[in-house]
């Protein structure tokens, strides 16, 4: 009889570690396949319909959740993650060197059964909800195809014409600023009003031109350790799994400023192209209200089209305006020293520039991963986008 007894338990355990192991096996497949299947799925005019009508809606609830908290949640959460990770993995090596010691197989493998089931849950639901708040927006038409930005080889003088626009705009919205003791121009108003005002750009924009923004405000939450930001050479970061976008506010440049917290906001209302974002921001920024957003976006425009522009007069023979030594430059080139000035801050050596470039390697192979060719290179927008814009909507409304 206890033959019997012990052959069944012997039976019962075999099938019983057999259906971990498949389940195991089948929750360990899941995770790649819950982070690629809903790109697949959901594709085109789908994307688009899901990106402008059900997105807003999921992502308004950690939305509310985030915005209740003054400070970035974000943040908090990888500090204390990163310390809770170090204590977790101690933990498992100290438990698993014991059991090993004792001989205790079947516990450790139950242990280990039980670790790698966690994580691969863990993984899926993040990577469910790293797909419907981030990764479907991949998929949507792209803010330059809307717009028909994508227009074909253009003459030197609609080039010449843009920068002239992108220079003029600059100085005006320049001259309008306030300066510190050293000339250097400075933001209108303190950083939540900052905030609220990059929403209403955006949702300006959106609402001229039909681009299907999520119409939720987006709180920005500036970072604590934003110093320490500055080594990695991040300015903003969109947490898809919070909702929330997190601004680097070590030094709120005038330059370059009012485009982060911009673009951060366009990821958050759902673009997840880094060209999209830029090209929302800069957008935004031109038709803003705010003389400082209108100054950064035309700088942006100018600075992009200033080599190009040199070169095309170059060969096609024509002359170029000399704009270093036009008497406004003067005052945006005392903004860009400024900003100089505090990127050297940062170049303390090999350990920093190991940072800045593990930052970038990082960034690069995560936006690669999710089909953005070329990487970073996508934060930069086509000159000829600009081009088109000034031409279809300012020259020839």
């Amino acid at each position: 009889m206890k033959i019997f007894l012990k052959n069944d338990r012997t039976r019962f355990g075999f099938w019983r570690t057999l259906g971990r192991a498949v389940l195991l096996l089948i929750l360990i497949l899941l995770v790649p396949v819950s982070y690629i299947l809903p790109r697949l799925l959901i594709r085109d005019g789908a994307a688009d319909y899901y990106c402008a009508n059900v997105f807003p809606k999921i992502s308004m609830i950690p939305g509310l959740i985030s915005g209740a908290f003054l400070f970035s949640l974000t943040e908090l959460f990888v500090v204390v993650g990163v310390l809770t990770l170090i204590v977790l993995i101690v933990i498992f090596v100290i438990h698993s060197i014991k059991l090993a010691v004792t001989v205790d197989v079947r516990h450790m493998l139950h242990f280990i059964y039980k670790v790698l089931k966690a994580v691969a849950v863990t993984g899926i639901a993040g990577a469910l909800i790293f797909e419907f708040m981030h990764g479907i927006n991949y998929n949507r038409t792209s803010v330059r195809k809307t717009l028909h930005l994508y227009g074909e080889t253009r003459p030197f003088e609609d080039y010449e014409q843009t920068l002239i626009w992108a220079y003029t705009g600059m100085t005006e919205a320049r001259r309008q600023l306030g300066e510190d003791y050293n000339g250097v121009a400075h933001l209108r108003t303190d950083y939540e009003t900052c905030v609220y005002d990059a929403n209403i750009a955006l949702n300006t924009l959106d609402h001229f031109y039909e681009l299907g923004l999520s119409g939720n405000y987006i709180h920005a939450k500036p970072v604590w350790l934003s110093r320490l930001w500055g080594y990695t050479e991040i300015t903003g970061v969109y947490d898809p799994f919070l909702g929330e976008s997190n601004i680097n506010t070590d030094y709120l440049d005038i330059l370059h400023f009012p485009i982060t917290l911009c673009h951060e906001i366009a990821h958050a209302k759902g673009y997840a192209s880094e060209t999209d974002a830029n090209t929302l921001a800069v957008l935004s920024c031109i038709n803003s209200g705010r003389a400082d957003f209108r100054y950064a976006g035309y700088y942006y425009i100018f600075i992009r089209l200033w080599g190009t522009v040199n070169d095309y007069a170059a060969n096609e023979g024509q002359a170029m305006i000399d704009y270093a030594s036009e008497a406004d430059m003067a005052m945006v080139m005392r903004d860009m020293n400024a900003y100089d000035e505090y990127m050297e801050s940062f170049n303390t050596g090999p350990i920093a520039d190991l940072i800045a470039h593990f930052s970038e390697d990082v960034n690069n192979a995560f936006l690669e991963s999710n089909g953005q060719e070329g990487g970073t290179d996508t934060y930069v927008v086509p000159q000829n986008a600009y081009v088109e814009y000034f031409c279809r909507y300012i020259r020839d409304a």
